[in-house]
């Protein structure tokens, strides 16, 4: 059984395609593009190669990490403008925020688990010894508690024969929903509106669509405003975690919007600030909707 050498040995055509290489042998395949020389690699160029697939490690990262955050709206125009070499493109701009995000996210003390388990609703209840009338009245050991009798068209949870898989699993997570506090589904919410964000970048851009009908514009370059939108929030919500910073970084974030609202679509101050709003009412109103059916999903299948 023969040994890989520490460098492939040098052949007259490329590896992957055989195309045959000039001479003198040049650094890439003229036909498909891959390295003429091959060696096993490191960790270090394993693990460069793994996170530039989805995160902007190259030069203009930090160019277009200034732009996102100081100069509102600049990416997105320059994009449109043509200039796809100086800056990060917008999809790994999103990828990388919301990358750097949720590995802060996991780090931080205040991370997902703490929102669920630290919680109000899960701080320990006061015990209060129990009467000899509630010990007879309590069920017997081993009963389960009763459940609520909730019909759902002609299934009727206390006879399990009339409910098909879909009808007992919906009652199997309304009875779970049911037994939440307000306190348990604020946590869960919480803890679940980053995923949400995730879920809402192209829900924004179908709001920009409409928000700004008629303007001519296509769904595709809401798209990239989207992604550039989301990518600062990301960044500014792990700032605002790390540092309990929510109400001031709110409001930072709509003013930076405003700006790049103006600047990509031509608004005026006045233009900019009402459609600001709207889409700020529907958006959190659409993210909340969808953090909760998250926690109810995650809660039926807990």
């Amino acid at each position: 059984m023969s040994h890989s050498a520490p460098h492939a040995p040098e052949l007259p055509y490329c590896r992957n395609c055989h195309y045959t290489l000039a001479v003198p042998r040049p650094v890439y395949c003229g036909h498909c593009g891959q390295e003429t020389d091959l060696h096993p690699p490191s960790v270090r160029e394993m693990l460069t190669e793994y996170l530039g697939h989805y995160v902007a490690l190259d030069g203009p990262l930090w160019r277009t990490l200034w732009a996102l955050i100081c100069l509102p709206g600049l990416l997105t125009n320059a994009y449109f403008h043509g200039a796809r070499r100086r800056y990060v493109l917008p999809l790994r701009v999103y990828l990388s925020a919301s990358f750097v995000f949720f590995v802060g996210w996991a780090l931080l003390p205040q991370g997902p688990t703490q929102f669920i388990e630290a919680g109000p609703s899960t701080q320990a209840e006061t015990v209060v010894p129990a009467t000899t009338k509630d010990r007879n009245e309590a069920p017997a050991s081993g009963a389960s508690a009763p459940r609520r009798n909730t019909q759902i068209g002609d299934c009727d949870p206390a006879r399990p024969q009339s409910c098909n898989a879909v009808e007992r699993w919906v009652d199997g997570a309304m009875h779970k929903a049911a037994q939440m506090t307000l306190e348990q589904w604020k946590a869960r919410a919480r803890a679940l509106a980053p995923y949400a964000m995730l879920a809402m970048q192209p829900v924004f851009a179908a709001l920009l669509l409409l928000t700004f009908a008629g303007s001519g514009r296509r769904y595709a370059e809401h798209f990239v405003f989207s992604l550039h939108s989301h990518s600062l929030w990301f960044l500014a919500l792990l700032l605002a975690i790390a540092a309990s910073l929510e109400g001031s970084l709110l409001m930072a974030v709509f003013a930076h919007g405003l700006v790049a609202l103006r600047r990509v679509y031509g608004l005026g101050w006045w233009g900019a600030l009402w459609r600001g709003l709207v889409l700020s009412c529907l958006y959190f109103v659409l993210l909340a909707m969808v953090a909760t059916a998250f926690a109810l999903l995650i809660a039926a299948t807990a």
